[in-house]
């Protein structure tokens, strides 16, 4: 089976390294100005860190970082305030939850034309995310970033006090499936002291993606009679039901607690939850952690969790400055390699995969070179088919999820509470 899994790798990595590189013209060293980026936490960190070697290349831009925190939607209110100001902000982020609600807004500098021009280039950035900011009359919203593709983080000497084996790929050939997910996860609990994920949550958001299924249509149905979110949460009832549920909120501090003290011994996320377990979760657990493919539904075993993308707006009074900064961030080796290194986000532009800074055997997981996982997915999974009422629809989905996994409710309860939720809103 490793062979099998490092020869799919191989293949994978063979064909994204075919897809051609940018054509980057020297940099015009002499473009100035001070623009205004804004962002989240910890993005701003990620940017300030990189100013330097911006700078480097760009001595005479300044560019001051502006971190807006998410909760409560703050961010997003901060944006569309940037819009109506006219002026101010000359770049913004765009999370990928967002991105239906921004994407058409006039505000957003079309990039597909002169002197941008990223038509030319667009389709060096991961399939999906160029469909996410291309709109139907051909204009670009913004430039792709970063991506999350999906896998099952999981502590291999946990595994091994189990007696479950701690090799990537065998441990993804034995968690083939969601069926075989809870019959040997449940293997690793300790009842009321260790569980093998922190929400149920985690469980539903994979099924969708490897199913194709999103919460909307492209037509804009509402898409919750679908089979596939009856299956996932009756997944959600039987992992419960055996003890494989945390009672911890995700994303609380005991949650995150939870880590350190090595009470959860799996992590269903994008590539992304890596830095979170290397800085701040897991800090002194180097080697004890390894990924593999999450479990599959019909042998697809991709999905996305995350990502982001980078835009300049209309009011910008320095579009020359805004467009240099974008495209470096998101072509550019260095900035690729620090965001990578230093912060485990995975770029949207494809060649960057087959570089040497993303190719290493990381001691943090054991020696394990763990883009030959993710690099494949990325090329794989099936993107969601994005829509306004995407939060609303997750929000319901959230509650439905911890009340089937409390047994407060049924999953046909559950998903008619979500159904009349979301609709009501529609």
């Amino acid at each position: 089976m490793k062979t099998i899994l490092k020869g799919l790798a191989a293949l994978a990595l063979a064909s994204i390294v075919s897809l051609p590189a940018i054509a980057q013209d020297a940099p015009d060293t002499s473009i100035s100005g001070t623009i205004n980026v804004l962002t989240w936490p910890n993005n701003d960190r990620t940017f300030q860190a990189l100013l330097p070697s911006f700078n480097a290349v760009y001595p005479n831009i300044t560019v001051n970082v502006q971190g807006i925190p998410q909760a409560n939607s703050a961010y997003l209110n901060a944006v569309q305030r940037a819009m109506l100001a006219g002026g101010g902000t000359d770049v913004a982020m765009i999370e990928i939850g967002m991105m239906a609600l921004l994407r058409d807004k006039p505000q957003w500098v079309d990039l597909s034309q002169a002197p941008y021009n990223a038509g030319e280039f667009i389709d060096d950035f991961a399939g999906f995310t160029v469909a996410n900011v291309t709109l139907p009359d051909g204009k670009i919203s913004a430039l792709p970033k970063h991506t999350g593709p999906g896998g099952m983080f999981y502590r291999s000497d946990i595994f091994a006090e189990a007696g479950l084996p701690t090799d990537p790929a065998e441990v993804g050939a034995l968690f083939a499936d969601w069926d075989a997910f809870i019959a040997e996860g449940q293997k690793l609990v300790i009842p009321n002291e260790r569980w093998v994920i922190g929400n149920g949550e985690e469980i539903v958001r994979a099924m969708m993606a490897q199913a194709g299924v999103s919460y909307f249509s492209a037509e804009g149905e509402f898409q919750i009679d679908d089979p596939i979110f009856t299956t996932a949460l009756e997944k959600v009832k039987e992992a419960a039901d055996a003890g494989m549920i945390s009672p911890f909120t995700a994303w609380s501090p005991e949650w995150q607690g939870a880590f350190q003290r090595g009470q959860l011994a799996t992590a269903l996320y994008g590539n992304w939850f890596g830095g979170l377990l290397k800085r701040a979760y897991a800090t002194d657990q180097e080697g004890k952690w390894a990924i593999t493919q999450v479990p599959g539904v019909d042998g697809n075993r991709s999905f996305n969790s995350g990502g982001d993308y980078i835009g300049i707006l209309e009011g910008s009074q320095n579009k020359e400055a805004a467009w240099a900064f974008i495209h470096w961030v998101v072509t550019n080796d260095e900035s690729l390699k620090q965001q990578y290194q230093n912060d485990d986000l995975f770029p949207a532009y494809t060649p960057a995969t087959q570089s040497e800074w993303i190719n290493f055997e990381d001691p943090y997981y054991g020696g394990q070179n763990v883009n030959e996982v993710f690099a494949p997915i990325q090329a794989e999974m099936v993107p969601f088919t994005l829509n306004a009422l995407d939060p609303v629809a997750a929000t319901a989905m959230g509650t439905a999820i911890n009340n089937v996994a409390r047994g407060v409710q049924s999953v046909e309860e559950a998903l008619a509470a979500v159904k009349a939720e979301v609709e009501a809103q529609m």
